[in-house]
């Protein structure tokens, strides 16, 4: 009986040929001989590639090791450097330890005045008188700051002795006799005004900072900076502002430098209205070297200064009589109608070198004249004769 075929659904696979045992055979050898060859052969290892860790930056510097960098090297340029830095070094702590190590630590308070040793620099302490965080309340605190440091040197029997030492309640009133006796500030000789404080708006503090800082016989940079420039158009602001203590200020500033020109003289008088006391600064400074600057530069007797005044009935005759003195260096600065002198503000030279109210005559005013042109500088022979020798006697 033949059976019936059943049909399988799905794919048909072909079947492999069958190889050779002989095949086989040869090719299993020709594996085993290869890999029995590769065996032999030496094995090259893999070296891991190793990087030398990077050096830290200063932003990856500690807070504490980037000040201890900071104090030790001196150098303002680092806090510039970097935002990241900046932001780091810009705390009241570190700016107040800063302002007293190229200030107050400069000058060995120990020794006598005459034998001290003096090591300030009046570049650094310009560029940190122009730093923004120098304000007049920074100032203030670093007189109260340098006033307990040098109560600290002296010992704890000073602390409690009847003799005070001067502080920061010497910069109430802003009276020169008074805060230039404060003796531990060490200003350099010959630092510079920053030009922050050279033009307006003229606040309080800012004119207070830039009238304190101009009785320390402060400077403008004329020749490595524009800050001259600035102050001749900061004078007019002052001027029009009638801010009586920045004009004192700039009055001086631009004195010594023979920079009070007609110019601002005829600003004064017919633009902004001829304002005695604004008038008493200008013309007291500029009467002082006015015999060594050309009258094309200034002139007392201006055609136009005096056309003013006879327009001006009262106010024009005070001016002609001002006028008429400063071209004589003979206007003193205090006036016999001044019965309430505290009104008006002090000459910034008012202090221990300089009275103000002394009445003129030939010695006052070469006294006057060489303060002028030795400003900020010891100008007594004797002092000069003495380091001269000191000098010697050191190399």
């Amino acid at each position: 009986m033949d059976l019936t075929p059943v049909k399988i659904r799905g794919r048909k696979r072909k079947l492999p040929a069958l190889i050779p045992a002989r095949l086989q055979s040869s090719k299993v050898s020709s594996q085993s001989s290869s890999q029995a060859s590769l065996d032999d052969r030496p094995r090259k290892r893999k070296v891991k590639k190793t990087t030398p860790p990077a050096m830290p930056s200063l932003q990856g510097l500690p807070q504490e090791l980037l000040e201890m960098i900071f104090l030790y090297s001196m150098n303002i340029a680092l806090p510039r450097c970097s935002p990241s830095i900046g932001r780091k070094l810009s705390s009241r702590h570190v700016t107040m330890k800063f302002t007293m190590r190229s200030f107050f630590d400069t000058v060995d308070h120990r020794t006598n005045t005459r034998d001290r040793k003096v090591t300030s620099d009046p570049q650094l302490q310009s560029s940190v008188l122009s730093c923004h965080f120098f304000t007049y309340k920074f100032f203030l605190d670093y007189v109260k700051t340098a006033h307990d440091a040098i109560i600290r040197l002296r010992g704890k029997a000073w602390e409690k002795a009847s003799v005070p030492v001067l502080g920061v309640e010497e910069f109430e009133d802003l009276w020169v006799f008074k805060f230039t006796k404060v003796p531990y500030l060490s200003f350099a000789g010959g630092f510079h005004i920053p030009e922050k404080l050279l033009h307006g708006p003229f606040t309080k503090d800012k004119t207070s900072l830039l009238y304190v800082l101009v009785s320390l016989s402060g400077e403008i940079d004329w020749t490595g900076s524009m800050a001259g420039e600035v102050a001749k158009t900061g004078i007019k602001e002052a001027i029009k502002e009638r801010n009586e203590r920045a004009v004192a200020a700039f009055t001086v500033l631009l004195g010594i430098s023979k920079a009070i020109t007609t110019d601002v003289l005829r600003y004064a008088v017919i633009n902004c209205g001829c304002e005695i006391n604004i008038l008493r600064h200008l013309l007291f400074n500029a009467q002082i070297l006015a015999h060594e600057t050309s009258k094309e530069i200034l002139d007392f007797y201006d055609p136009k200064l005096w056309a003013w005044a006879d327009a001006h009935g009262e106010r024009g005759c005070v001016l002609k009589d001002m006028l008429k003195k400063a071209d004589a260096f003979n206007l003193e600065f205090y006036f016999e109608q001044d019965a309430d002198w505290t009104q008006i503000v002090g000459f910034p030279y008012g202090g221990s070198r300089f009275d103000i109210r002394t009445a003129f005559d030939a010695v006052v005013r070469e006294l006057l004249g060489n303060l002028y042109r030795n400003h900020g500088r010891k100008i007594t022979r004797k002092r000069r004769q003495r380091s001269e020798q000191r000098v010697v006697e050191e190399a």
